[in-house]
């Protein structure tokens, strides 16, 4: 979303036009909202008001869902008051995906015998996900670049603290979902995870794709000589190990080394950087290696691998059924309950596997709309980075954000 804001978009108007244009009669800024619901991530499933419930899956309101709404209501009403809301090519494409997928939802009511409740149900969160894509929306038409990188330092700071908490509840606060949740029943609504960092995601592999973003987008600034405090991607990176999240610690391998690849020159502070992540990573290996094992990690018949392999192939026979436009938006709980593979547990409504998730409920069409976006956000990336007027600043941001798109 921030990318965005820096200066690429075809209309952007001078910092002094789009500051007065996005203030309210009161002085209340639209980056200023949207700083607060960033902050309110922070607060993640502490602050949850169950709204709807099938079987062991809810669709509850977070305090984060407010402060988006609150933010994106202003940011579009200032933008129709002005006269200049504008959707640019990645907004179009994403509400064709967003079109798809209410498409393909409304096609299952149908076809598996949806419920006036479950198809409400399954709605709910595709209406969540055009609230997000709101924020996008609010950005290129209000923000100034230099409310970009505000904001974007804003993000940073909001997953430091989400970090900073996370080794703590670690530490401190094992079990933490099972404490805040006591009578949840285990594997069905909350996974036991001991002393992993879940922070207030209440999940190690949601709470490491938080912070891989935080983490890359530090990497690429260092690489890029911009001046950052090294502790900053030491704690995250700490963080991210806590987490013991493959699929987190091979996504930030990835865009690593996608860095290497893209960054233009290596400066010392990226060396430093890398030399005092292996000696954390030394130094936290023997503890790692403990408590790794002790979710059976480096095990091939660990539950959590086989179970990834189950799904994965339950999806497979989904795809193979319904290749066109998917099962619906959130309905694959409802869809595997059709089929026979599971009850309606909190996993059910979910796979391990972004592009195959987005294929079993859009179908190749969305799968093509979701592939173009992408395209747009890493040119979007390649162009920030690559254009000689760009900033240090600038460069290491569209850098960070392709590696952690990819």
């Amino acid at each position: 979303v921030v990318i965005q804001a820096f200066d690429l978009h075809p209309h952007a108007k001078s910092d002094d036009t789009i500051r007065h244009e996005v203030r309210s009669e009161r002085g209340i800024r639209i980056v200023t909202l949207l700083s607060f619901s960033l902050f309110a991530m922070v607060v993640g499933q502490l602050g949850r008001i169950p709204l709807l419930s099938a079987g062991a899956k809810e669709a509850p309101l977070l305090v984060n869902d407010v402060a988006v709404a609150i933010a994106v209501g202003a940011g579009l009403w200032l933008s129709l008051r002005n006269r200049n809301l504008q959707l640019d090519a990645v907004a179009l494409v994403a509400l064709g995906f967003a079109g798809v997928g209410g498409l393909s939802t409304l096609m299952a009511l149908p076809r598996f015998g949806l419920s006036g409740f479950e198809l409400m149900f399954s709605l709910a969160y595709l209406l969540r996900w055009g609230l997000y894509l709101g924020i996008y929306v609010v950005v290129i038409n209000t923000l100034s670049p230099r409310d970009g990188r505000r904001l974007l330092r804003v993000f940073e700071d909001t997953v430091l603290a989400f970090a900073c908490f996370g080794i703590f509840q670690s530490v401190f606060l094992p079990g933490f979902a099972q404490i805040l949740f006591p009578d949840a029943a285990l594997y069905t609504v909350w996974d036991p995870q001991g002393q992993r960092l879940v922070s207030t995601f209440l999940d190690p592999n949601l709470a490491g794709g938080l912070i891989l973003v935080a983490l890359l987008l530090s990497c690429a600034r260092l690489a890029s000589g911009d001046i950052v405090p090294l502790w900053r991607p030491a704690l995250l990176a700490t963080a991210l190990v806590m987490t013991v999240s493959r699929s987190s610690m091979l996504a930030f391998v990835v865009g690593l080394v996608v860095i290497v690849f893209l960054v233009r020159r290596v400066t010392w502070r990226a060396l430093a950087g890398s030399l005092l992540a292996m000696v954390v990573c030394l130094l936290a290996a023997p503890w790692l290696w403990r408590l790794a094992d002790s979710f059976n990690k480096f095990s091939l018949d660990d539950p959590s691998l086989l179970t990834r392999f189950v799904s994965w192939s339950r999806a497979l026979r989904v795809l193979t059924d319904h290749p066109i436009v998917g099962v619906g938006f959130n309905t694959y709980g409802f869809v595997q309950l059709r089929y026979g593979f599971t009850e309606l547990t909190q996993s059910a409504f979910g796979l391990d596997g972004g592009l195959l998730f987005i294929g079993v409920m859009t179908g190749f069409v969305g799968m093509t709309f979701y592939g173009i976006l992408l395209f747009l956000v890493l040119r979007a990336c390649k162009q920030l980075w690559s254009r000689d007027r760009s900033s240090v600043v600038d460069g290491a941001i569209g850098l960070g954000v392709a590696a952690a798109t990819v």
